[in-house]
């Protein structure tokens, strides 16, 4: 009865800025982008965005930076973009990344990548 209000392990994996883990309880796939200090500490305390039970779920810290996040986040840095956009931007790349960690085509990645350049230059023409 009491069992929700308690957190439990389990454990996911990290493809890029995605950590991915899998409910025990309702079997959902659940996902949650982390920041590089996230993504350091090998655990992160979150709920199940179906049954909504309480899980610290538990990861392989990655052992190299994200490539192009840097570039990525200074680019996001240099313009003057909403709390929607960037959110939105910074999923689109996120989901890049995971692409790129399954291995999918490379054509589906520059499909990606091409539309995540169109999006932000709209953003960008939209301030001015």
């Amino acid at each position: 009865m009491f069992e929700r209000f308690f957190s439990r392990d389990t454990p996911g994996t990290v493809k890029g800025l995605t950590l991915e883990w899998q409910c025990p309880d309702c079997d959902g796939l659940n996902f949650r982008i982390l920041g590089r200090g996230e993504r350091r500490s090998g655990r992160y305390a979150t709920r199940c965005r179906y049954c909504k039970a309480k899980f610290v779920v538990g990861f392989e810290p990655p052992t190299r930076p994200v490539e192009g996040e840097d570039e990525f986040r200074e680019k996001l840095d240099a313009e003057d973009f909403s709390l929607e956009e960037r959110t939105d931007l910074i999923r689109d790349f996120a989901e890049i990344t995971a692409l790129r960690a399954d291995n999918a085509l490379p054509k589906t990645i520059k499909e990606k990548e091409k539309a995540l350049e169109l999006k932000l230059d709209l953003f960008r023409r939209r301030r001015r």
